[in-house]
């Protein structure tokens, strides 16, 4: 029988996570992030163009400078948003875990170990397809919270990366 350790470790003997190690997204995800944002700004404008277009007695003016302004600001908010933190998306597989990192006014960095993960599959939405691109999605035991999507990937490189998570999973089993 082996004797139990439990040996204290350092912050600075700590493995590091270096992020220009992490495999960036196909640039053509960038687009579909940018047509949902134009979406999002017709759709708002629209609804506020038909809002001043049925209105009666309400001051029209106000609500239009308002009303435009917001939704302009907004979007141009998301854009920028969208535009800065597209490079910083990324994923990495390593040889107990995948990690995905995203965010630029947050940070965020989500680690799965192989043995937690219960399944993968590859998604495609109508935008994806048309540009060849594929999101691996992978459940964990942990529930929802833990689980992880990696989007913008060429469809090739999804389905291999789904062929080895799977071949993960069934190590672990």
């Amino acid at each position: 029988m082996e004797d139990f350790t439990n040996l204290i470790l350092l912050p600075e003997n700590l493995p590091e996570v270096d992020s220009k190690s992490f495999n960036k997204l196909d640039r053509k995800y960038l687009k579909i992030i940018l047509i949902r944002i134009a979406i999002f700004f017709l759709l708002v404008g629209g609804i506020l163009i038909a809002f001043l277009l049925l209105s009666e007695g309400i001051p029209t003016k106000l609500v239009a400078i308002s009303g435009g302004s917001a939704i302009i600001i907004i979007t141009l908010f998301s854009l920028v948003i969208a535009v800065l933190g597209f490079p910083r998306k990324g994923y990495l597989v390593r040889e107990k875990d995948i990690s995905f990192q995203r965010g630029i006014i947050t940070y965020k960095l989500t680690s799965v170990p192989f043995n937690r993960i219960q399944h993968v599959e590859v998604n495609q939405g109508v935008m994806a397809k048309l540009l060849k691109l594929s999101s691996v999605k992978i459940y964990t035991a942990g529930g929802s919270m833990s689980d992880l999507s990696i989007p913008g990937l060429p469809v090739t490189d999804a389905q291999k990366l789904k062929a080895f998570l799977s071949e993960k999973i069934s190590e672990h089993e």
